[in-house]
């Protein structure tokens, strides 16, 4: 999971570095560790609030049994600076990504 975080670190820096305001990310295919714990949550918006510094809206999608149904991690990302909501599917990833300012 380490791996797959950073690569979403990378990611969201690039975008950020070539000032390329929306990111899609899918992790539908990464596989091989279980759901994300809250402290791992926690520990991965706070990478990527780092790396985006309010300039990267990032839309991701996940396995469904990945999402947390109170959406821990989309809480703590929206209260410090990082606009990004995680979906299910890519239609409403993308159609949600289009939507923001």
């Amino acid at each position: 999971m380490v791996d797959a975080v950073e690569l979403v670190t990378h990611a969201i820096e690039y975008c950020r570095a070539r000032r390329i305001r929306k990111l899609l990310v899918d992790v539908t295919a990464v596989s091989g560790f279980p759901a994300p714990t809250q402290v791992e949550r926690f520990l991965m918006i706070e990478d990527w609030v780092n790396a985006a510094q309010g300039m990267v809206v990032v839309a991701m999608v996940a396995p469904a049994e990945f999402i947390d149904p109170r959406r821990f991690g989309v809480g703590v990302a929206q209260e410090t600076g990082l606009n990004t909501q995680v979906f299910a599917s890519e239609a409403e990833a993308a159609s949600w990504l289009a939507a923001q300012a």
